[in-house]
């Protein structure tokens, strides 16, 4: 915490020296709602506008009709949107600690050119304007931060980190300004909580949830309390405000899985007659001709599978305040989150359809019947010598975050001020519990699997004997069946992993106000930025696990499991089949208690790519005149800015070496670079009438490249059978794009939009992952980095490095309505509706191959765009009774060019969210509420193939209902 500190109050220093030696202050403070002064807002230009558009200055006594609840906030935000210079959507809370939606990334999902991606059922990333989470920075009460989870090891940014009773205000701002720093080519998002300034009275809210998914069949509790006050002293005003809240969450998520599919003459091909005919024997030749070509595509881990997720949140809240003066405010912000999660999976797979000869699988399966669909898709298989296996995961991980601030804003004349900030964040992710025990039973005959009557997402699996009797598993060491072409047998896997990212920035801005049109201001910045990942695995493998010690039997290590439900399983499929139970698993083979066979290493082979840090130090400076002036009787207004960067990147991972630089075969290694950017920018609002804007944004900005991609650690990762080779770049060149943004906005009534707005990025400069399939040989690695896994060089394995290419151009529209139908007659006076429309065009040049130097490229649209997304919301507000409903929409979205296993594109397709609430206010202080999400039980698909579309993976995750109280002082 030194270091903490040393940020902190540095920065403060700074200012308050500036405030020592400073002329007579005026006593009249500069309006925050000045649109030529929201540049210089500390990077945080809306937070000084949030208290005045939440609570209008002068309503109470000027008898002002305030409006309340859900239609209240979406006009404070308006207000928020019109006033300024740049293209800004804002979400503002109902009341204290009451957001709009449980979930951050939900709520963002009502602005317009937003998608969101979900995890277990919950809002988790976000997309804007077509590019992904990687794109979009997020910043915490004007101080950039990241916040991760699960297997998030980039820079996007999990929300669902964070309740969001701890957030009062988000903006998401899509054009940017050379105040703001860099850093995104979607949009920058920043987040607000609560500060005790931003009410005039003092408050304290308290509220108190019961969730129920009807998947899960669980209750779970979620509660919030908020405290604000503030007091005049002989030494200025002083203000103090808190916030705690909990929440528990159950879900079962489940579904179908495919993990790929493979081409039928990959991996040696099926068991061939010709050269194994007492192995191969029952083959049906005409089916097995079908099956060998590659034209013919299987599933490589056909499964249905169960998730069980229980995660708890608590997060923490604290904001003081002190003005000694109308000229000087001094703020201290924290907030503290801890996120906990327990994640069980549950599969009964086959395997052999995704392995080679050497360990034993797909050469030895023998095709007895096969039937294909028009794209080549084995849609039904009957095979012999299949090796089926049950496994058991779990998965205990937990993201502490803490951000600490200290902003001080002080104003020399009524011309000329000043803003200092300095932060400190940090965002822990702990996983060492990371387990997995597995059984098998080997050459299976019988099993077969049919989609020919209920499709991909529901097929027919007869796994061709009793999935519930111990006496029929397996578990021990590798094994090679009778005939057969090589040994395999389950695994054990325990894969403790860490990750660690902070940020540590000092700003200071500074401002002054040439006369009544113009205020030029001009800002520096310095912030460090540390990522450090750390990751185990076994020393000796984890394959060709000890026999079960003596005594043990497969019995006394398993248990029966029972799931699936909800799902349309086809008769004849099992729900229950017995699964390794762990804590017996790992208590017999002494996996936490020193047996040395299970000893971890962070320099085993499997593990070196898990170990890698990046670290930059990026410096930058900004001028921008802001403009306030009218043309030809029209109100013009806007800024116009240059803003300079200078990063110095580190990135340090385990390199391999030739044994005569290191007897080890390796050693770990550091590369350093640093780049510039030149970052001009401009917003221009023109105001042709009382209620129409036109708006024009012109910019050249960068983001810089995927932690992963510029840490060159090379991971050969084999886990079962899913084999890659993965290897960075640390001499990427960041994202650059030139931007260019018209919109006109009318603003017929108050609380009302009609709006329309085109968007154009030319994306210059790219990362794109090149993945191809070859052999392990190809790579040029040592074969030592795949000893112990059972797998020889010639094995096909997924080989992908990153590389720059030029990108291209990205367009779009954005239309956006809100409305309160107030001009209706009678109780239809009540309702109001928001829609809004975002299509987005990309297409850009993958690279799918470069032999013998020659570039074979293929043209997809960008990763993560959905061309057309919409987002509509009905609701009524009636004195204490409101009621909403909600829908989101998603088009197809691809994931990766080209996919694995020789397939063109992996994608998500189509979705759409139905989400409701009503709510009811009994007294003056207490609401009730009920609310519904993901109503429809949409599931997430995702497939591989843009023809075929064949399903990758189908989930469902159930509805989810929330039933409360609020109570507020």
């Amino acid at each position: 915490m030194r270091k903490v500190r040393s940020y902190l109050l540095s920065a403060t220093a700074l200012g308050l020296a500036g405030i020592a030696f400073h002329a007579p202050a005026f006593a009249q403070a500069t309006s925050g709602g000045d649109p030529a002064g929201e540049a210089v807002q500390s990077g945080d230009p809306a937070a000084g506008e949030a208290a005045d558009a939440a609570e209008p200055a002068g309503a109470e006594d000027s008898g002002e009709i305030v409006v309340t609840g859900f239609r209240g906030s979406l006009e404070r935000a308006l207000n928020l949107k019109r006033n300024s210079n740049a293209v800004v959507d804002t979400i503002v809370a109902e009341d204290i600690a009451k957001f709009p939606d449980n979930n951050l990334a939900e709520s963002i999902a009502r602005v317009p050119g937003v998608t969101i991606t979900r995890d277990g059922g919950e809002g988790r990333n976000i997309s804007v304007r077509g590019l992904g989470a990687e794109f979009t920075r997020v910043r915490i009460n004007g101080i950039e931060a990241q916040a991760t989870t699960g297997s998030n090891r980039g820079r996007g940014f999990d929300f669902n980190v964070f309740a969001s009773e701890l957030f009062n205000q988000i903006d998401v701002r899509k054009t940017p300004s050379a105040s703001v720093e860099e850093g995104s080519l979607g949009a920058t998002v920043d987040l607000h909580t609560a500060r005790p300034f931003d009410s005039k009275r003092n408050v304290l809210a308290v509220s108190a949830q019961a969730g129920y998914n009807d998947l899960s069949k669980q209750v779970d509790p979620r509660f919030a309390v908020l405290g604000s006050a503030r007091w005049e002293t002989g030494v200025g005003e002083f203000g103090v405000s808190a916030s705690l809240a909990y929440s528990e969450k159950t879900t079962l998520q489940n579904g179908v899985s495919t993990v790929g599919w493979q081409q039928g003459n990959a991996d040696g091909g099926f068991c061939n007659p010709a050269t194994r005919p007492v192995l191969c024997a029952g083959t049906n030749l005409p089916a097995y001709n079908v099956a060998s070509q590659a034209t013919t595509r299987y599933p490589r881990f056909l499964r249905y599978q169960d998730y069980n997720l229980e995660t708890k949140r608590t997060g923490v809240t604290g904001s003081l305040q002190w003005r000694p003066g109308p000229q000087t405010l001094l703020t201290f912000d924290a907030l503290f989150s801890k996120f906990k999660g327990v994640r069980n999976e549950r599969q009964l797979e086959s395997i052999s359809l995704s392995r080679p000869a050497s360990t034993g699988g797909k050469p030895e399966v023998v095709v007895r019947d096969l039937e294909v669909d028009e794209n080549g898709t084995a849609v039904y298989m009957a095979l012999d010598n299949v090796d089926i296996r049950s496994e058991n995961y779990i998965d205990k991980y937990d993201t502490t975050f803490q951000q600490y601030t200290v902003h001080l804003e002080h104003e020399f004349s009524d011309r000329f001020s000043m803003s200092v900030l300095g932060g400190y964040v940090n965002n822990d992710f702990d996983n060492f519990y990371d387990l997995i025990a597995q059984m098998d039973r080997q050459n299976v005959d019988g099993y077969s699997y049919d989609m020919r009557e209920t499709g991909m997402n529901f097929p027919a699996i007869n796994y061709g004997f009793d999935v519930t009797n111990p006496a029929n598993w397996y578990i021990g060491p590798v094994v090679t069946a009778a005939g057969g072409t090589g040994a395999s047998g389950p695994d054990i896997r325990l894969r403790p992993n860490w990750n660690d990212n902070t940020y540590r920035t000092a700003q200071i801005d500074l401002s002054y106000k040439l006369n009544d049109n113009l205020t030029l201001s001009g800002g520096l910045q310095h912030k460090h930025y540390d990522f450090d990942a750390r990751g185990q695995r076994f020393a000796a493998g984890e394959t060709n696990i000890p026999a079960l010690p003596a005594g043990t039997t497969v019995a006394g290590v398993t248990e029966l499991y029972c799931g699936y439900d909800g799902l349309p399983l086809p008769a004849g499929t099992d729900r229950c089949w017995l699964t390794p139970n762990l804590d017996a698993i790992a208590s017999a083979y002494g996996v936490f208690s020193g047996n040395p066979r299970f000893a971890l290493s962070a320099t085993s082979p499997s593990a070196r790519g898990d170990n890698r840090t990046v670290g930059e130090r990026d410096t930058g400076g900004y001028i921008q005149l802001a403009f306030n002036f009218e043309l030809a009787g029209m109100p013009v207004r806007g800024d116009i800015g240059y803003r300079r960067v200078h990063t110095r990147q580190q990135s340090g991972f385990y390199a391999t070496v030739p044994t005569t630089v290191n007897p080890s075969g390796f050693e770990w290694t550091t590369v350093g670079r640093s780049y510039d950017d030149d970052l001009p920018s401009m917003n221009l609002v023109l105001e042709p009438s009382r209620d129409v804007l036109l708006r024009f944004g012109a910019a050249k900005v960068m983001a810089r490249p995927g932690l992963a991609s510029i840490s060159a650690a090379t991971n050969v990762s084999v886990a079962g059978a899913s084999r890659s080779v993965s290897t960075g770049n640390p001499f990427l060149e960041p994202y650059r794009a030139t931007t260019f943004d018209v919109a006109a906005e009318w603003y017929p009534a108050r609380g009302s939009i009609l709006s329309a707005g085109l968007f154009y990025k030319d994306i210059s400069t790219y990362v794109q992952n090149v993945t191809v399939q070859g052999t392990f040989a190809s790579t040029g690695l040592p074969d030592s980095l795949i000893a112990g896994t059972g797998l020889t060089p010639a094995d096909q394995f997924q080989i992908s490095n990153v590389i720059n290419t030029p990108g291209g151009p990205l367009k779009g529209l954005e239309l956006n309505l809100q409305q309160a139908l107030t001009f209706l007659p009678g109780f239809l006076a009540n309702f109001g509706v928001l829609a809004n429309y975002t299509y987005v065009d990309a297409d850009i040049d993958y690279i799918t191959s470069t032999t013998n130097g020659s570039v074979v490229t293929v043209t997809q649209p960008l990763l993560n765009l959905s061309k057309n997304a919409f987002n509509a919301t009905v609701y009524y507000e009636d004195g204490p009774f409101q009621a909403r409903v909600s829908a989101n929409y998603r088009d197809n979205y691809l994931t990766s060019v080209p996919a694995g296993f020789n397939t063109d594109v992996g994608g998500s397709k189509s979705s759409t969210y139905v989400d409701a609430s009503i709510s009811y206010r009994i007294f003056d202080n207490l609401t009730l509420s009920l609310e519904g999400i993901n109503l429809t039980n949409e599931p997430t698909i995702s497939y591989t193939d843009s023809v075929a579309q064949r399903v990758g993976d189908y989930f469902q995750s159930g509805r989810q209902f929330y039933a409360g109280v609020r109570y507020s002082f």
